[in-house]
């Protein structure tokens, strides 16, 4: 059914964009090529950092949309406007994205024009630059809605529309500088003007660099501290390999992923103020030493204030490391917070931290086999675990045991290379 929807949903646009096209007046010119190159070597649909994201696709479109007509304008952006990724999806995508991507810039570019001869060019610049990106995120709303429908599951896209919303004010301004650039640079001055937003996206380069050696400290950290516990080190690595696996199943974008491991690194961090003979006891808790673990997000919660993470990734950090131990019938600890008002990331990390928990050795208890931990997280589902984030799990547990295989075989031959090595 998705696939016939996207596919129907992209021929119509597509035609739609033809139909009221070829109405306006249109011109081709050696200029359109470079900026076709300019949107492909662009390979973004923004430039992100650590205050906000703003559109590039749009800015460099004004000018085609302006110049060139609105027709030429959605001939470019389907063809430019696309990210390597894209190639690899389905086909039906790939034509749901072209034909709608097309028609958005088409529409932006009939409103430009139509705007522009009423009532001057900072309302028409505002107005083009709405109807780009309303169009654009109406058709992905859609389509997002009839994929919940047909899978049964939920996702946090809102909260990309928000994100996108965002970025109007910027790219509307960066739209206005690159229409003036062209009218007095023509399309060299647009190269020039990519160039400098290349610059700004090494922003986001250094934003992802310190990101990555961020969480490369905090392993660093953590491995020396828990030096004596080699086995909750291993606990916090497999957790973040397990959950970002899940993640990604949910449409987490890279930077986000970046976030959630280093979160699954913080998640027990709280465990570092309780003492080791209430942590490591080798049998089944009393009631005044589980009370005193059930404090560990609380203190970790506490801890993590404590650190320098950008606000951006905060929130993400601070849920998991507070709710990783809610649970979906809001018998949980601390907060006794039940089903979707545990924010999903945390939803997430407590379905790998279950999952980890069962099939590892402790001192207290054999690991399950898998079969046995299949059986008890379908037991626990809808009751301990949100039911779609387990099937959404055991979906892609056949993947996850593949990958794991693969990286003890390399981890084993590094050992024997190392031990050969060593003679």
């Amino acid at each position: 059914m998705l696939k016939a929807y996207l596919c129907t949903v992209g021929l119509a646009a597509a035609a739609a964009t033809y139909r009221l096209g070829i109405g306006t007046t249109n011109r081709f010119h050696v200029d359109l090529l470079v900026i076709l190159l300019l949107l492909l070597a662009n390979n973004r649909r923004s430039i992100q950092t650590e205050s906000g994201t703003f559109s590039l696709n749009y800015p460099l479109l004004l000018p085609v949309m302006a110049f060139h007509g609105p027709l030429m304008a959605a001939a470019t952006a389907a063809l430019g406007v696309i990210e390597l990724e894209e190639l690899k999806d389905p086909l039906p995508v790939i034509i749901h994205n072209r034909g709608t991507i097309a028609l958005s810039a088409l529409l932006s570019g009939i409103v430009f024009h139509t705007v522009n001869a009423s009532y001057g060019f900072t309302v028409a610049i505002a107005a083009s630059a709405v109807t780009y990106l309303g169009v654009n995120n109406v058709f992905f709303m859609l389509a997002k809605l009839v994929q919940l429908a047909v899978d049964h599951t939920r996702d946090g896209f809102l909260n990309d529309l928000l994100e996108t919303a965002k970025t109007l004010i910027p790219s509307a301004a960066l739209a206005a500088v690159f229409y003036h650039t062209y009218v007095y640079f023509s399309v060299y001055g647009l190269v020039l003007g990519y160039l400098f937003l290349l610059a700004l996206r090494s922003h986001a380069l250094f934003g992802l660099l310190d990101t990555t050696y961020r969480i490369a400290l905090i392993k660093s950290l953590l491995r020396a501290v828990w030096a004596k516990d080699p086995e909750l080190m291993e606990h916090m690595k497999r957790v973040a390999f397990l959950a970002g696996e899940i993640a990604r199943q949910y449409g987490y974008s890279p930077l986000k992923q970046r976030a959630l491991d280093e979160a699954c690194y913080f998640h027990d961090i709280g465990k570092l103020e309780i003492e080791d003979e209430i942590l490591k006891f080798p049998g089944r808790l009393t009631q005044r030493q589980f009370e005193t673990i059930k404090t560990h997000p609380e203190r970790g919660a506490r801890f993590i204030e404590e650190i320098p993470i950008p606000f951006r990734n905060r929130k993400l950090i601070r849920n998991i490391v507070l709710y990783h131990h809610e649970r979906w019938d809001g018998k949980g600890y601390p907060t006794g917070l039940a089903g979707e008002r545990i924010p999903l990331e945390a939803r997430i990390v407590a379905v790998a931290d279950t999952w980890d928990a069962m099939t590892s050795h402790r001192c207290y208890k054999r690991a399950l086999s898998i079969p046995e931990a299949i059986a008890e997280l379908q037991r626990v589902k809808g009751t301990q675990l949100d039911p779609k984030v387990v099937d959404v799990f055991l979906e892609i547990l056949d993947d996850i045991l593949e990958k794991e295989k693969k990286l003890r075989d390399v981890k084993l031959k590094e050992k024997e290379h190392y031990t050969s090595a060593s003679f």
